[in-house]
């Protein structure tokens, strides 16, 4: 590779899609308004505050490094990700400290929008949780009594998976993150999503199907400590972070087979948190491991598709 192929690689953006990104915000702040009815106006607040923190931190970093700044919709999704997976009521100190670390830690400080390793968003909601624990990981609100529950239906005893509990699950009657707790919600924007080529349907559809089959597998073994398999797809913020944060095209790898191996590495470690560890949901530590491992992947597709040639 000569030279000026060097610079062309180093200055461009390949992953960064503004036209995807716009069609990504939008879907976001259309689950945030869903949220809204389900629970209260407030949580606007939350994603107007969380925006504005994003924003606003973006915009100073840039003017403090004496670069141009130029706003577009991948300012708003990382603040509009982690809102959704918070729980409706955190304080909005809390929703501040967490936008900013999410921008300024999980993207900044990488060089901005596209260049980052780890999703922002999660890396807000994991710094929140060691933070402020009980605020971010105990403390839900019951869609229905409006009444605070310490769990989401993952650590829900009482949640067997009947067909009355499931259509309350689809309908947003159990308690859950802001954008996971209306889950036939998340399916049409979801479907939405897949639809216009935004995200790759590999990433959700992988991680749907292998946490159906580990959990199946490991509950032979551990059978009072995993749901059932068809179960286990509608707890908990799986099906939110399957759709909108596990495929950001920024960290999750590039080719098709490795966004598959990506995927099944996502599913095996929330498993295995989810039945074997001390934590209520185990996908959001999922990601962020893979979307450290995940690019490890790629080179095992260029060397098989070498090989076929």
């Amino acid at each position: 590779m000569n030279q000026k192929a060097k610079i062309h690689l180093k200055k461009e953006n390949p992953r960064v899609n503004i036209r995807n990104l716009s069609i990504m915000a939008i879907l976001l702040s259309v689950l945030l308004l869903i949220a809204a009815f389900v629970y209260t106006p407030y949580v606007l607040l939350m994603g107007l505050v969380a925006v504005i923190t994003g924003v606003g931190l973006e915009y100073a970093f840039t003017k403090i490094r004496k670069r141009p700044y130029k706003l577009d919709a991948g300012a708003f999704i990382t603040p509009l990700i982690f809102v959704l997976l918070m729980p409706p009521q955190l304080p909005l100190y809390m929703v501040i400290i967490g936008a900013f670390f999410g921008v300024f830690f999980g993207k900044m400080i990488f060089g901005g929008n596209g260049r980052n390793i780890f999703n922002p968003a999660i890396t807000a909601y994991l710094f929140l949780l060691v933070t402020f624990p009980f605020d971010v990981g105990a403390s839900f609100i019951d869609p229905i009594t409006g009444s605070i529950v310490e769990n989401i239906n993952l650590a829900d005893a009482t949640f067997t998976g009947t067909t009355e509990q499931l259509f309350g699950l689809l309908l947003g009657q159990y308690a859950n993150s802001i954008g996971a707790t209306f889950v036939l919600g998340v399916w049409i924007v979801g479907a939405i999503l897949l639809f216009l080529k935004v995200a790759d349907w590999r990433i959700p559809l992988t991680i749907l199907i292998s946490t159906a089959v580990f959990t199946a597998i490991f509950g032979n073994f551990y059978p009072g400590q995993f749901s059932n398999a068809f179960v286990a797809l509608f707890q908990g913020q799986l099906m939110f972070v399957a759709f909108f944060v596990a495929t950001d095209p920024i960290t999750a790898p590039r080719t098709s087979k490795a966004r598959i191996y990506y995927a099944i590495g996502i599913a095996l470690i929330t498993v295995i948190i989810r039945g074997l560890a001390n934590a209520a949901e185990g996908i959001v530590y999922a990601v962020i491991i893979m979307n450290a491992v995940g690019p490890m992947f790629e080179p095992l597709e260029v060397i098989q598709e070498e090989n076929t040639k």
